[in-house]
């Protein structure tokens, strides 16, 4: 069987202009990816017709696999099938059943239906439907010439559910090979130390493919290899995960989608623990990571922010002498405010973090970047001072990040 390869192309002028993140080609190249299909080039071209065509004689030209995404709304600037009909030269296809469905739709909703929306129900003739359950406009496959050309929307939602749902079953039939994968999440450790210490025992395995994938402070190490069966899939996942964690304990934190949220949850869950959170420069961002858990309500009950030194003293109880002598970015403020966070709260575990998230505000002493984090059980305290960048959001991240990961290792020391 042939490995089949892939090009995406991505239609809207919002995101040559920046305007808006061009996310669903990242999103596709990573389900291509995991059934052994890669993708080879990724095209980004605005609202034009003719670079439309030009694109998909190229990427015809070039691979197997064609995606498109982009400009299948109702507007006058959503141009995509009026551009398929012309490069096909086929005309357009009215689905009455797409049609009675949109008008029900729009009437469950109150809103008029109007002439422009029932070109929602209208595809190219030679383009095979496929449903997208959470829109109006719906995907298409089109074969041309022995290649495989799918077509989207480009809202990233409807784009997925379409991809995941419809493409992948079809092209899956087609392909050579599946991929399996393990996602091996790192924290607080460089990109090249993290290949030094993890090469040596990857070059262990064979067929393996690895992709050392840094973002704000972290890492992924991302194992791709040749699918057999889920059961010993799964067991060579585990074995690499198990062993590349064993390097770096204390910040290769987890796997696959368990985000440091996820796993600070399971942990709270398992050891029927809750905790809260006092911050100062991430401005609740903490909490927030918490609470994006579905289920957190188990764990978390509530947070302080106190951003100036009043509210320091008046929510927490932190010392005027404290902040005084010591200042509010410092050990002995962090101290204090974990200690208030545990008695004004009832929690069992607390998070504190007090820093100088810039870009202004720096001294000698505590340059822009400097953050003291904390976190505290009942009678246990951990603080450490971290040095990060000028980047305002990014040490605001680095911050929230790094505090949960400290929180992580205090729970399964705790555990053990």
């Amino acid at each position: 069987m042939k490995q089949l390869t892939a090009i995406t192309i991505s239609i809207g002028d919002e995101l040559l202009s920046g305007k808006t993140l061009d996310s669903n080609n990242a999103f596709i190249s990573k389900q291509l990816d995991l059934i052994g299909i890669p993708v080879i080039k990724k095209i980004i071209i605005g609202d034009v017709p003719q670079d439309i065509m030009d694109s998909l004689d190229w990427a015809f030209a070039q691979a197997d696999v064609v995606t498109l995404t982009g400009g299948l709304g109702p507007t006058h600037d959503d141009i995509t099938k009026s551009v398929l009909c012309d490069y096909f030269e086929v005309g357009l296809k009215l689905y009455p059943d797409l049609l009675e469905n949109l008008k029900e739709r729009f009437a469950r909703r109150g809103f008029k239906f109007s002439e422009s929306n029932a070109s929602q129900a209208e595809y190219p003739e030679n383009a095979s439907i496929l449903d997208n359950p959470l829109g109006t406009a719906q995907g298409m496959h089109i074969r041309h010439e022995g290649k495989h050309l799918f077509v989207m929307a480009g809202v990233p939602r409807e784009m997925e559910i379409v991809t995941t749902g419809q493409i992948i079953p079809i092209l899956s039939k087609l392909t050579q090979r599946s991929i399996s994968k393990v996602d091996i999440h790192a924290i607080g450790v460089p990109e090249s130390t993290l290949y030094e210490l993890s090469k040596p025992v990857l070059d262990e395995y064979s067929d393996l493919k690895v992709a050392y994938l840094p973002k704000q402070g972290m890492v992924t190490i991302r194992v791709s290899f040749p699918s057999n069966s889920s059961e010993a899939d799964q067991k060579l996942a585990d074995e690499i995960y198990l062993n590349i964690r064993d390097l770096k304990p204390k910040n290769i934190y987890g796997r696959d989608d368990e985000s440091l949220p996820i796993l600070i949850g399971r942990l709270l869950k398992e050891k029927q623990a809750s905790v809260t959170t006092a911050e100062s420069c991430t401005g609740g961002l903490v909490a927030s990571l918490i609470t994006d858990i579905s289920g957190s309500s188990d764990y978390f009950q509530t947070g302080f922010v106190t951003y100036a030194n009043e509210t320091k003293m008046s929510l927490l109880g932190v010392l005027e002498e404290t902040l005084f002598e010591h200042g509010a970015v410092s050990e002995a403020t962090v101290s204090e405010m974990l200690e208030g966070a545990l008695n004004r709260s009832g929690a069992d575990y607390a998070i504190a973090i007090s820093g100088v998230a810039g870009p202004t505000g720096g001294t000698e002493e505590k340059p822009v970047g400097t953050v003291y984090v904390g976190v505290a059980g009942r009678g246990h305290q951990q603080i450490k001072r971290f040095q990060f960048g000028n980047n305002r959001i990014l040490n605001k991240e680095m911050s929230a990040f790094s505090a949960l990961n400290m929180l992580r290792l205090l729970l399964e020391e705790a555990q053990s």
